[in-house]
C-alpha cells in the first residue's frame, strides 16, 4: 500500500511533467490508490524530493509500464535505472506481455523507446465529452450495478469484444471487484443482460471505459442508448467526462464522436520483448 505522502509526491511530479511537456500521463490512479504489497512502484528521491517514478500495472498475464522524470533531472539515466529495476522485479513473475505506455506527443518518452528494443503495438485515444443534447432512443435499455454473478459474463465480453486473453480478463475483472465493485455496470435490453460499462469517478471528473455490447446485440441502437444514459447520469455529478477507445475500433470511435466526445490526446503502447 502506498502512503499518502508517496501518492502526493507522485501527483506533484505528474503535474510538473505534464505542464512542462504538455502531455497527459496515464498513471492509473485507481490502481495506485489500491496497491497491495507487490513491488510495483519504483521511486527515485533526491533530498526528500521525488524526481523519478515508474509504475507497473498487472492485468492478468500482461503488465503495463508508465513513468516520468522531473524535467530538471533528465539525461541522468534516472529512468533507465528505474526501468532496469522494474525488469528485474518481473523476472520473478509469470506473465506473457509487457507494454510500455507513452503519451503520443512525449519527446522524452519516444527518445527512451528508441534506446531499447520495443515495437509499436497500438494507440489508445482519450476523449472528452462536449455537452450536447442526447436522446434516449429506447426505453427498453437500462443500467444496473454489476454483482458477483456477472463476473463470468464480463470476462466473456472482454474476450469477445476486446480480444483479451482469458487469463487476463479473469484476473483483471476479479481484481476490479475485489478492490471495489462500485462503477461496474451491466447493460440490459428488455430485461436481458447484453453488455457492460465501467465508470470511474476521481475528484471532479468521470472516466468511462470497458464499454462493450455483446456482438449478437450490436447495431440495434442499444450501445448508443446505454452510452447516453451513462453520460447524462455522470453529467449530474461531475464537470468533465472522459473515455478511452483503441485506434482500430472505428465503430466505437464514430459512436463516441456522434455523442459529443472529442479526442484530446493519445497514448501509444509499445511491446517490450521478453527474454
Amino acid at each position: 500500500m502506498l502512503t499518502s505522502e508517496q501518492l502526493q509526491d507522485i501527483k506533484q511530479l505528474q503535474i510538473r511533467c505534464e505542464n512542462f511537456d504538455d502531455i497527459n500521463l496515464k498513471l492509473n490512479w485507481d490502481m495506485l490508490q489500491n496497491r497491495n504489497n507487490k513491488l510495483d512502484d519504483f521511486f527515485y528521491y533526491e533530498e526528500d524530493i521525488l524526481i523519478g517514478f515508474l509504475a507497473l500495472y498487472g492485468f492478468g498475464d500482461t503488465y503495463e509500464l508508465c513513468g516520468m522524470v522531473h524535467p530538471d533531472h533528465r539525461r541522468q539515466h534516472i529512468f533507465q535505472d528505474l526501468f532496469k529495476q522494474a525488469i528485474l522485479s518481473l523476472n520473478n513473475r509469470t506473465f506473457h506481455k509487457l507494454l510500455i505506455n507513452v503519451p503520443g506527443t512525449s519527446t522524452s518518452g519516444k527518445g527512451f523507446l528508441s534506446s531499447i528494443e520495443a515495437a509499436y503495438d497500438f494507440t489508445e485515444y482519450e476523449m472528452k465529452w462536449h455537452e450536447q443534447p442526447l436522446t434516449i432512443e429506447s426505453d427498453q435499455v437500462s443500467l444496473r450495478n454489476a454483482s458477483q454473478k456477472d463476473i463470468d459474463y464480463i470476462i466473456e465480453l472482454d474476450e469477445k469484444c476486446f480480444s483479451v486473453i482469458h487469463n487476463d480478463a479473469v484476473t483483471y475483472t476479479k481484481n476490479l471487484f475485489k478492490e471495489s465493485g462500485l462503477g461496474n455496470l451491466m447493460i440490459e435490453n428488455n430485461g436481458q443482460t447484453v453488455g457492460k460499462i465501467r465508470v470511474q469517478r476521481l475528484e471532479n471528473q468521470s472516466g468511462i471505459y470497458g464499454f462493450a455490447i455483446d456482438p449478437s446485440f450490436q447495431s440495434k441502437g442499444i450501445g448508443r442508448t446505454a452510452l447516453s444514459l451513462t453520460v447524462l447520469e455522470e453529467a449530474k455529478r461531475t464537470k468533465d467526462i472522459f473515455l478511452d477507445v483503441a485506434a482500430d475500433n472505428s465503430t466505437a470511435l464514430k459512436l463516441y464522436e456522434s455523442s459529443g466526445f472529442r479526442t484530446i490526446y493519445s497514448q501509444d503502447y509499445y511491446r517490450y520483448p521478453l527474454r
